[in-house]
């Protein structure tokens, strides 16, 4: 009987405390008189904790990752951006006193159980962008290309209204439009690897062009004005391939998206962000910008995600980077972070491996420079 008397006499709130509802809090940055807001919206599935992160500044909503209350101590993961918020959840149960973390550079984030009548309003789920009407012609409506007369590089810019590159090289046009790696097109000549040109292509209007129906726009404008002829060969070439885990299905780590489109981000070599990206897309965001050899994704998963991958570059990853830049970022991870193949086990729950395989190679046979405009 006198332990039920001492249980009964705990507070209710030490017995009671949960994270569940909403959270909000202002964000002060160093050197900035206005606050951002920021309300995170938790509730349970089962036994374990999930919600959604809402930007009120800006709009943007993001699925939270992980989220853990031991004892008074609050841990939440927010992978499409990259962040971690850690604090303590005070006794009365209401209020968690924490900072938000991006990187090493943590940031006061007192937050505030909302009520009732407390309450920011939240916006609603975003709707699902408008796509071009049935029959719309797959084709850019004006088209300027120039060249630059620097080194071509890798670089697009699609908005609402066109498609822009500052200085890209054909060769990098080609890979991005067919989603190749550099080692499955066979037969470029010299120049479409080193010149660069700016192109700017107003979209067709009255809806949003998938990346599906973008780089269809790319292959017509190719043909248009590249000349681009070609054809396809079965090839056997070194590879990576991605596969789910040892754990399986169950030990997947990344959070599915189901509020934003696709995006990605890099602070650095080898510390990047992903948000609403597809295994494919992932797969492709490698082969393109990371490793020597092209990513076959064997995952069979089909929705989108949002995960934070950081690692250890070594010297044949980063291509395009200086040799300057690579060596800092191996100095920089060397005892800190993992190397490629096991971040991706341990933070995305995946495996990456080595292998060879059949793969398309775009072999070139015609290909001039661009016509004038």
């Amino acid at each position: 009987m006198k332990h039920l008397l001492l249980l009964a006499a705990l507070p209710g709130a030490l017995l009671a405390q949960t994270l569940e509802g909403a959270w909000q809090g202002t964000l002060i940055l160093p050197n900035q008189n206005d606050g951002i807001r920021l309300a995170f919206k938790i509730d349970k599935n089962g036994n374990a904790y999930q919600g959604t992160f809402y930007n009120l500044a800006n709009g943007r909503q993001l699925n939270l990752g992980a989220i853990t209350l031991q004892g008074n101590a609050v841990k939440i993961a927010i992978p499409g951006n990259g962040m971690n918020y850690e604090g303590k959840l005070e006794a009365d149960g209401n209020s968690i006193t924490g900072t938000l973390n991006q990187g090493t550079n943590p940031v006061p984030l007192p937050l505030t159980r909302a009520t009732a009548t407390t309450a920011w309003e939240l916006p609603p789920p975003p709707a699902a962008p408008q796509s071009l009407p049935a029959g719309t012609t797959p084709e850019f409506e004006i088209v300027s290309i120039k060249p630059t007369g620097q080194q071509g590089g890798l670089g697009l810019n699609v908005t609402a209204t066109e498609l822009r590159a500052r200085s890209i090289s054909l060769a990098d046009l080609i890979t991005f439009t067919f989603e190749l790696h550099r080692t499955q097109v066979s037969g470029l000549p010299g120049w479409a690897e080193t010149e660069g040109y700016e192109i700017v292509a107003k979209l067709p209007q009255g809806g949003e062009p998938s990346d599906d129906q973008i780089r269809t726009m790319l292959k017509n404008l190719l043909q248009s004005r590249f000349g681009l002829s070609f054809h396809t060969e079965k090839r056997e070439l070194s590879v990576y391939t991605i596969s789910i885990g040892k754990n399986g299905p169950a030990g997947i780590k990344m959070v599915k998206n189901t509020t934003n489109g696709a995006r990605a981000g890099a602070q650095g070599l080898g510390r990047t962000l992903f948000s609403g990206v597809t295994m494919a897309g992932f797969a492709g965001q490698l082969q393109l910008r990371v490793l020597d050899r092209p990513v076959i994704d064997r995952t069979g998963l089909t929705d989108r995600y949002d995960f934070t991958l950081n690692w250890r570059p070594d010297e044949f990853q980063f291509p395009r980077a200086s040799a300057a830049q690579r060596a800092s970022a191996v100095a920089a991870g060397a005892d800190a972070l993992p190397d490629l193949f096991t971040a991706v086990q341990e933070q995305l729950g995946l495996k990456l491996d080595a292998t060879k395989a059949s793969v398309d190679v775009l072999v070139i046979d015609k290909l001039s420079k661009p016509s004038e405009n």
